[in-house]
């Protein structure tokens, strides 16, 4: 909370802009976009977790007590949102920004922000449970999130699937080993093992959202969106 209030007085009244410049190029914050896309992974996040539960049952364990996950569900709604909203507005928004006007293109702040986003979980306990191998999720993700906020050229869809990612993950699954320990419904009690269910949403699952995305929204342009040159006015 403190950091997304420090993000907006430095865009406030260091740059002179709005928390509107940095969102969206649209004239106002599209949330129709942010409602599908988190919408969209909050269902395959769902989905895809129960259909592992029924296939494996002896790797989960059922621990649902209502109490507790009432309360981690008001918790939950209230700040995780905020919490992935002032990561976005950090990566795919003001350092996203601030490298494109460095080097006056779309590529290389496109990738910077995708590393550094990944580096910035080297602490989380996944990493020293799976290895380094976790670091091909972290940076993908940061690579596919900063795809659509180049290509829809705003923060939204980004803003919806950060907050579907985290918000269900707290929810509905934690384990011993994970970054979020929560009173959640299931627990994984598996020996944790990266491997392809790492890279998986890597080159299956994001290129398919990729896909729904560009056909609903009729992206064109990518080699110019992602790859173009800058302009920055004086």
């Amino acid at each position: 909370m403190f950091a997304l209030a420090g993000i907006y007085f430095v865009v406030k009244y260091l740059h002179q802009q709005t928390m509107l410049s940095i969102t969206t190029s649209r004239k106002k914050v599209d949330w129709n976009r942010v409602f599908f896309s988190f919408g969209l992974w909050a269902a395959f996040s769902i989905v895809s977790t129960l259909v592992f539960y029924f296939f494996n049952p002896s790797l989960y364990l059922l621990q649902f007590k209502p109490i507790p996950f009432a309360i981690l569900f008001l918790i939950a709604v209230a700040l995780v949102p905020i919490q992935t909203s002032t990561e976005e507005y950090v990566f795919r928004s003001y350092l996203m920004q601030g490298f494109g006007n460095l080097a006056q293109n779309k590529w290389f702040p496109l990738l910077m922000t995708s590393v550094i986003f990944g580096a910035m979980h080297l602490f989380n306990p996944e990493v020293s449970k799976m290895g380094n191998i976790i670091f091909v999720y972290y940076i993908g993700t940061g690579l596919f999130l900063g795809i659509i906020t180049l290509m829809d050229e705003g923060l939204e869809l980004a803003l919806g699937f950060h907050a579907a990612n985290n918000l269900v993950g707290a929810l509905l699954i934690t384990s011993d080993w994970s970054a979020f320990q929560t009173h959640s419904i299931f627990k994984d009690i598996s020996e944790p093992q990266a491997g392809f269910d790492v890279i998986l949403p890597v080159v299956l699952i994001y290129p398919i959202l990729l896909f729904i995305f560009s056909r609903k929204y009729q992206w064109t342009d990518w080699k110019e969106k992602l790859t173009g040159k800058i302009n920055v006015k004086n």
